[in-house]
């Protein structure tokens, strides 16, 4: 079983990257995808109270990536620009910020971008998580994916 955390649009807001570092760990999922808007390296050291591995991609917002680039490696997370396809429990899953003209061919497909909540199932099961910092919606957001299940369910930081 695989059970991982999405998350998407941080855009800085600490407080709320902490709540969610807070639940993913209270959860034990088994790793979280980011995907985009971290905007600053200041939420990749938040995010490194993480208990479990980070993977994601930038986004449109995300400025000086040399600092996002550097702590990365410092933390031990995979990120880079989307689109972005691993392979976790035998699932193929694709992560991107920006929604995708075509869709990819895999199991599931996160994204960001769009600060809108979304789970459309089938093949792929899309998930957008909307926005942790709730900044555009008042509603701050992450997603718990079962990759076995394929059961989809949304918290409130």
């Amino acid at each position: 079983m695989s059970r991982i955390g999405v998350l998407s649009d941080t855009h800085d807001h600490l407080d709320k990257v902490r709540a969610a570092v807070s639940l993913f760990n209270r959860l034990e999922v088994d790793r979280v995808v980011h995907c985009g808007d971290f905007v600053a390296q200041f939420a990749l050291v938040e995010l490194s109270r993480l208990k479990m591995p980070l993977v994601g991609v930038y986004g449109n917002c995300d400025g000086d990536l040399p600092s996002l680039d550097q702590r990365a490696v410092e933390f031990g997370y995979s990120l880079g620009n989307g689109p972005q396809a691993i392979v976790d429990a035998g699932k193929r899953i694709v992560i991107t910020h920006q929604p995708l003209d075509s869709m990819p061919d895999c199991d599931f497909y996160f994204h960001g971008h769009t600060h809108r909540l979304l789970h459309a199932p089938g093949r792929p099961a899309v998930v957008n998580p909307g926005e942790a910092c709730g900044w555009l919606t008042g509603r701050a957001t992450v997603a718990l994916v079962d990759t076995d299940t394929r059961a989809v369910e949304f918290f409130d930081l």
